[in-house]
C-alpha cells in the first residue's frame, strides 16, 4: 500500500474485555489484523454480516476507538501519533454519516444550527449564513429547512441534513456507516445519486460500511469482505460481482433476491 493513499488501515486489531454475570472476564477479538487502503475520490465498501467487525473498523478510522494494535494512516502518517492541532485537522478532514438520522441529529437544535455546528467548532472565517444556504442547496433542501427541527423532517430529509453537516467542514474523506438502511428504496436511490455526485465533484473518499449489496453495486469501486473480524476477500467491484471467491461472499450474494435492476 502506497504512502500516497488517502487512508491506510494497516494490521488493525481491536479486542474488548467484557464481564459476564458471574464476574468472569472474557476477551472478544472484534477485529483481527485488518488491512486495506482508500484513494482520494474512491469508494471502498466494507461489507459483512452483523458482528463482523466492520463498524468497529470505521470507528477506529474516525478516532472514536483506539486500536489494540496496528494503525490508521492519513496521507502516509499514523493518526495515533497526531498531537492536538494535527488531530483537530484530521477530525475536520474526516467526517461521518451514521446509520440512523433520527438519533444522529440533536432534536433540540434547528437544522440550520446542526449544519453550521462544524463551522463554529472548526473556526470558519466566512459567512456562516451563506455557507448554510450553499450546503442546503447541495443536498437538495430548500432554505426554509434551516428553521425546522429534525422531527419536522422525513427520514430522507434528515439524512440529507446529516450529509450537509458532514460536508460543512469540507472533508476529504467520509465514513458512511449504513447510511441508507433506515430509508425506503426511493429515498435510497436519491441519496446514492447525491453521494456519488459529491464524490465525483469534490474527489471525496468514502468508506461505505454496509451489508446491502445493492448499495455496494451502486456506489463502490472496491469491495472488502469481513467475516468474524477478518478480511476474507478484497476485489474490484466488477470482479467481486462476477465471481466472489470466499464462501461468505457467496453467502452474502445469495441473500439478495436479485442484484440487477434494484439500484
Amino acid at each position: 500500500m502506497s504512502e500516497h493513499e488517502q487512508i491506510i488501515v494497516q494490521d488493525l486489531v481491536k479486542t474488548f474485555t467484557v464481564r459476564n454475570g458471574l464476574a468472569k472476564m472474557f476477551t472478544i477479538n472484534a477485529v483481527k489484523g485488518v488491512s486495506f487502503s482508500i484513494k482520494p475520490g474512491e469508494t471502498v465498501a466494507l461489507i459483512g454480516e452483523s458482528g463482523s467487525g466492520k463498524t468497529t473498523v470505521g470507528r477506529m478510522i474516525l478516532g472514536l476507538l483506539g486500536p489494540s494494535s496496528g494503525e490508521v494512516k492519513y496521507k502516509g502518517q499514523a493518526v495515533q501519533s497526531f498531537r492536538r492541532d494535527k488531530l483537530r485537522s484530521y477530525h475536520k478532514a474526516v467526517q461521518a454519516v451514521f446509520q440512523d438520522p433520527y438519533s444522529s441529529l440533536n432534536s433540540k437544535m434547528r437544522v440550520g444550527e446542526i449544519i453550521t455546528e462544524p463551522l463554529r467548532n472548526f473556526g470558519y472565517k466566512g459567512d456562516c449564513g451563506l455557507r448554510l444556504a450553499e450546503l442546503l442547496q447541495v443536498v437538495g433542501l430548500s432554505s426554509d429547512f434551516a428553521a425546522r427541527y429534525p422531527y419536522q423532517c422525513s427520514g430522507g430529509q434528515k439524512q440529507r441534513v446529516a450529509i450537509a453537516r458532514a460536508l460543512a467542514a469540507e472533508p476529504e474523506f467520509i465514513v458512511l456507516d449504513e447510511p441508507l438502511s433506515s430509508l425506503d428504496i426511493t429515498v435510497q436511490t436519491q441519496i446514492i445519486a447525491l453521494l456519488n455526485s459529491l464524490k465525483s465533484k469534490h474527489r471525496i473518499g468514502y468508506l461505505l460500511i454496509t451489508h446491502d449489496l445493492r448499495v455496494v453495486k451502486a456506489m463502490a469501486d472496491q469491495v472488502v469482505v469481513m467475516f468474524r473480524g477478518d478480511v476474507v476477500e478484497t476485489a474490484g467491484k466488477a470482479e467481486f460481482f462476477a465471481c466472489p471467491q470466499h464462501f461468505h461472499s457467496r453467502a452474502l450474494m445469495a441473500a439478495v433476491p436479485s442484484i440487477d435492476g434494484l439500484l
